[in-house]
């Protein structure tokens, strides 16, 4: 038996709020970067600024594994914004 390969369009779904939810949240996410700069550079000096990247950047890929992981067990597309969306109904003001 032969198999068919087709392809599934994805489905888009974002309105003008989420969309500047997103962008919203990366305005304060860039922060992020500027803080160590100005904040952790003046107080902890290179060597603590160093380290809380480096913490930082282990609690991110804990993070990231677990969005991995969901990502995986979707069958929907939409990502990271889907799964809320689909387990919290169709009230959920996001």
């Amino acid at each position: 038996m032969e198999e068919k390969n087709t392809v599934k369009a994805l489905d888009r779904y974002l309105s003008r709020t989420d969309v500047w939810g997103m962008a919203f949240g990366c305005m304060v996410g860039w922060g992020v970067f500027a803080m160590p700069g100005t904040t952790f550079l003046a107080v902890a000096g290179p060597m603590g600024t160093v380290v809380s990247m480096l913490i930082g950047v282990g609690i991110m890929l804990v993070i990231a594994s677990n969005f991995s992981y969901l990502m995986g067990r979707s069958a929907i597309t939409g990502g990271v914004y889907s799964i809320p969306k689909r387990h919290s109904g169709a009230t959920m003001p996001f």
